[in-house]
């Protein structure tokens, strides 16, 4: 098995990695603009490679050259990016998505693992909402709030007419809310649950006016990166597509009670009620991840303390600023 990873330096294609080289393998990342922040323990461990899934001809050439049997699809345009440049948002999440499908049916991939996400639902409501949060499965049809969960349908549409068409094993993930050092650096108001941690490492005051009762499934990027890796090696699946999470909802003020266990001097104000995201996108969700733990083997590694304590560790080992 020789894998590529797409967006292989950012948040999730680190973790990946990361992972992957503890278990012996050497991936190749792929990345428009290398930023070795998150790799710099494992970079004498990956092969890096700068470049650009709009460019089919160069991501084919890429593919071959290292021989590469799966393919870990992450690269994408962020949510308010995206909403700011829809036409950047499709060429990166379709057009790019295309390319990597292109790329594996010219060179014989086997199996191409994408990220997907909670978008591609959009706005969630009725029972799957506050206050029953019924678990989300895989049946709900689409219906997406924003461009980057039209990305998301149209990636996901393509990789199954891909599966279909030309045979090749098409995988899509979806998560719901995640959080993992260097989201927030790199994704801004969304990773306001990196913010609370890194705020409280830095002894900065965290203040949200709302929300701090809005339950919401928050998945941590050491069990996206052990999904990932299950699905790149999962046998005898008789579906393709997953959601993985946590299946259970938290709230921020669930993570300011850890971290003031962890810093008695930390200074964080949570206002009561819903909606932290003041009517961004109601997307809050609890995940049923039956299908995920039957077919995959996955099973949440991390409950909110031990993902915070590696968030935290993670800062530390790689020396990131907060």
């Amino acid at each position: 098995m020789k894998i590529l990873i797409t967006g292989g330096t950012g948040v999730n294609g680190a973790a990946t990695a990361r992972l992957l080289v503890s278990r012996g393998q050497r991936p190749v990342l792929l990345d428009n603009r290398v930023d070795m922040s998150l790799i710099a323990d494992i970079a004498d461990d990956v092969d890096i490679v700068t470049g650009d899934i709009l460019d089919g001809a160069g991501l084919k050439e890429l593919v071959e050259a290292h021989g590469i049997t799966h393919i870990a699809h992450m690269a994408a345009l962020m949510p308010g990016p995206a909403e700011a440049n829809p036409s950047l948002a499709i060429a990166i999440g379709v057009d790019g998505t295309l390319n990597v499908l292109e790329a594996a049916r010219a060179c014989d991939v086997r199996r191409v693992v994408y990220t997907s996400s909670n978008a591609f639902v959009g706005t969630v409501s009725g029972k799957h909402g506050h206050p029953d949060f019924v678990p989300l499965d895989e049946t709900l049809p689409p219906d997406p709030a924003d461009i980057y969960g039209v990305t998301k349908v149209c990636s996901e549409t393509l990789g199954n007419y891909y599966r279909k068409r030309h045979g090749i094993e098409f995988v899509a993930l979806r998560y719901p809310s995640i959080y993992g050092p260097g989201k927030l650096a790199r994704h801004g108001v969304l990773a306001l649950y990196g913010k609370v941690i890194e705020d409280a490492m830095a002894g900065r005051e965290f203040s949200v006016p709302r929300g701090g009762d809005q339950r919401n499934d928050v998945v941590y990027v050491g069990d996206v990166a052990h999904s990932i890796v299950l699905a790149l090696n999962a046998e005898g699946l008789s579906q393709w597509t997953f959601n993985v999470g946590t299946a259970r909802g938290v709230t921020l003020k669930d993570f300011a009670a850890v971290l003031k266990r962890l810093f008695p001097d930390s200074r964080i104000d949570i206002g009561d009620g819903l909606d932290f995201r003041e009517g961004y996108k109601q997307s809050y969700c609890i995940f049923d991840i039956g299908k995920a733990r039957e077919q995959l083997g996955y099973s949440p590694q991390y409950d909110l303390e031990r993902g915070i304590e590696d968030y935290i560790a993670s800062i530390r080992k790689l020396d990131l600023p907060v």
